[in-house]
């Protein structure tokens, strides 16, 4: 398995990608994983991300994303292939604040609380 989750291996359908030598994941699964939910607002092409009391609102083509009113830059701009939204794998750290240990070469991925 590709991705671990909170310590755990997660069965997720959907494999990581490559683009550009940076680590991208689909957001939605892996949100779910976490406890959260993803809401697709296809007229604005925006997601919005909740996990607990953090809500990321991710527009598709664009790096910066708003999270519970802060402004965050991802390293690299989310996309939209056939109906998913990938992020670079290091937005969980980066709008979360999860721990985050992505191995481009591998394509894994694993998430979880700090600490």
């Amino acid at each position: 398995m590709p991705y671990t989750i909170q310590k755990e291996s997660a069965p997720i359908g959907i494999e990581p990608r490559i683009v550009e030598n940076r680590l991208y994941v689909p957001l939605e699964e892996i949100v779910e994983h976490l406890g959260g939910t993803v809401r697709w607002d296809n007229t604005n092409k925006v997601a919005t991300a909740t996990i607990g009391q953090w809500v990321a609102t991710v527009p598709m083509g664009n790096r910066n994303v708003d999270v519970s009113g802060t402004p965050v830059t991802l390293s690299a701009d989310p996309f939209v292939e056939q109906g998913v939204m990938y992020v670079p794998a290091t937005f969980f750290h980066d709008a979360f604040g999860y721990t985050v240990q992505a191995d481009p070469a591998a394509r894994s991925v694993s998430i979880s609380l700090p600490g």
